[in-house]
Order: structure tokens, then C-alpha cells, then sequence
């Protein structure tokens, strides 16, 4: 169950027409990521790519736990990234004034002027606790973080800074 949102890796590997091979029709169809996974890890059970905008990790989430409760799969991945890697969405969300002057996104503010684009990927490995049980008797529920600054993602999150 990914959470995806932006095309900027479609954008960057668009073709002339003369130049399109049959890798493209698939490609970089963000409908086909998940069924990409699961052939990949040979997983079974539902595949759904989920874009609902900047929520797209949390309805991907969702859904996912539905297919757990419902049986429809015993386990889930379920994952969210968001790489910047084109200037075409940010150029478009400035020139709309959708993008923070600052860069830096502050919710439920009164000083909020929009928001702030940043990178990052995580991703949960979702099972009933209870089945988990049946397997180990003290389960580790284990949280990890991971943020990763690049000098190049500052000019893209911070614009006034540079």
C-alpha cells in the first residue's frame, strides 16, 4: 500500500514521441508501483497505489489496516516517499503561493503563509499484534526515524536562504 503523490520521476524520463519504448506505458505509472512491490517480494493479497494528495500515507494506511481487519491479507506494507528530483511542481506551488516564503510550514498558526516541501520515505510493516503473539511471546514493537538533509533539498525548501 504506497502513498504516493508526485510525478516529478515521470516528468524526468518523458520521452519525444519518437523516442518512447515499450518500458514507458508501465513505467512510471504510478497505478502500477504497488503491483511492482508485490511482484518484486512476491507478495499476495491486495496491491493498491494510493494519491490523495499530501495524505496519501495516511488513506494508504487506512486502507491498508481495512484489509487486515476485513482478511483480506494477513500483513501489510504499507510506505509513503516524496522525492524532489524536478523543479516543475515547486516552480507551479511557488507561482501559486501555495509554497511557504520561508520554507518552512507552520499549521494551525496564525503566522502560517503555506507550507514547506521536504523529502522523506517511511515505511511500516503492519500485522495484528494478536498473531504476533502466536509467534513471539515478548513481540518488540520497534519505531525507527530517519531523516536525511542534502545541501541541493535546502535550495528547494529554503529558496529565500540562497
Amino acid at each position: 500500500f504506497p502513498g504516493l503523490m508526485n510525478r516529478d520521476y515521470e516528468i524526468m524520463a518523458s520521452r519525444a514521441v519518437n523516442e518512447i519504448n515499450h518500458y514507458d506505458g508501465t513505467g512510471t505509472a504510478m497505478s502500477i508501483a504497488a503491483n511492482r512491490v508485490s511482484f518484486t517480494f512476491n507478495l499476495t493479497g491486495p496491491s493498491l497505489t494510493v494519491d490523495t494528495a499530501c495524505s496519501s500515507f495516511l488513506f494508504a494506511l487506512h486502507y491498508a489496516l481495512r484489509a487486515i481487519k476485513s482478511g483480506d491479507c494477513e500483513a501489510a506494507i504499507c510506505g509513503g516517499v516524496n522525492c524532489i528530483i524536478h523543479p516543475r511542481t515547486f516552480v507551479s506551488l511557488t507561482k501559486a503561493k501555495i509554497i511557504s516564503p520561508e520554507g518552512i510550514s507552520k499549521p494551525f498558526s496564525k503566522k502560517a503563509d503555506g507550507y514547506g516541501r521536504g523529502e522523506g520515505c517511511g515505511v511500516v510493516f503492519l500485522k495484528p499484534l494478536k498473531k504476533v503473539r502466536l509467534l513471539v511471546k515478548q513481540p518488540e514493537v520497534r519505531l525507527v526515524a530517519c531523516l536525511n538533509f542534502v545541501s541541493s533539498a535546502l535550495i528547494m525548501t529554503i529558496p529565500e536562504k540562497f
